[in-house]
């Protein structure tokens, strides 16, 4: 065999052997891809459930105004008014202002932990009253400020027996630290890791784009994602967001008895390299050296037995 065909051989082995052989290595690669951004997603999943169940924890010890009450609750005005102006003194960082109505809305005693402020909210008027009044439980609102972190504005009956209330709470809470916790859970995000309210305003958010504009309304993408959870009735929703020409990975939780969520998401392109990755190619690159080694060996037995020894 001449030196041509010697060649032209052993581009045909290595060519018969290399065709599906990286075909099947594709599939390899682009399926172990998938299973990382798969693993990626229920990531995420994890941490905002998780994270979800942390602030709802964090309402319910110290947003819920009924528990603020505690027994003096089913009391009369003056030992909530007590329980409520001590509270206010105990932790002015959460509780802005609390204030106690009466059935019909005027406003019994009110508690301020700044009294330096003239703004003074008329609970009476407020939507939040109104609401809680029409049904009887509790109503609140986020209230968004240029200088000052958002506030919860509260309202809540005091429910005795089945009767019908005889005393309104009321209050401006500071969602500072709730935006504090947020942020720490969000620290170790390979994106964005916020909380938005029901209107999908951010309160929270890990890269503190909620403190440089109040406000401002969640990415498209997360808002899309609400959106989808909403149709489908579920607390929890993580998937893949094509928006612009890009893909995102972005996973929302509600927290449990509110209408707040909890989001993360994160660019695909930035998902971590993991070792499996490197495993994969390096598989893929053995595979074809061990090709081109074997046909190297086909030529070297074919000259040994397929020569004429006449």
């Amino acid at each position: 065999m001449n030196g041509k065909n010697k060649y032209k051989f052993m581009a045909a082995v290595t060519g018969l052997f290399l065709l599906p052989f990286l075909i099947l290595s594709r599939h390899f690669i682009f399926g172990e891809a998938e299973l990382q951004k798969n693993d990626t997603l229920r990531y995420l999943e994890l941490r905002t459930t998780t994270g979800a169940g942390i602030i709802s924890n964090v309402l319910n010890l110290n947003y819920s105004l009924s528990r603020l009450a505690g027994a003096r609750a089913v009391s009369g005005a003056k030992q909530i008014k007590e329980q409520l102006a001590g509270k206010v003194k105990e932790n002015p960082f959460i509780y802005s202002e609390l204030a106690l109505l009466g059935s019909g809305g005027a406003e019994l005693g009110r508690y301020s932990a700044d009294r330096s402020v003239k703004t003074r909210l008329e609970y009476s008027k407020s939507q939040v009253f109104l609401e809680a009044k029409q049904t009887l439980s509790p109503a609140g609102a986020v209230e968004y400020g240029e200088y000052t972190p958002p506030a919860l504005v509260l309202a809540e009956p005091l429910l005795k027996n089945g009767s019908a209330p005889s005393y309104y709470l009321a209050g401006r809470l500071s969602l500072a630290y709730v935006g504090e916790v947020v942020r720490l859970m969000g620290r170790n995000s390979y994106g964005n890791f916020g909380l938005v309210d029901m209107g999908g305003q951010v309160i929270a958010d890990s890269m503190n784009m909620s403190i440089i504009e109040p406000g401002l309304k969640a990415p498209a993408e997360v808002v899309k994602m609400l959106s989808l959870a909403g149709e489908r009735d579920t607390p929890n929703f993580a998937s893949e967001v094509f928006f612009r020409g890009r893909v995102f990975l972005v996973s929302v939780s509600n927290v449990g008895g509110s209408k707040w969520w909890i989001y993360e998401m994160m660019d695909s392109v930035e998902i971590p390299t993991r070792k499996g990755s490197s495993w994969a190619w390096r598989v893929v690159v053995s595979g074809i050296l061990l090709i081109l080694i074997f046909s190297a060996v086909t030529y070297s037995l074919a000259l040994y037995w397929l020569k004429d020894n006449t």
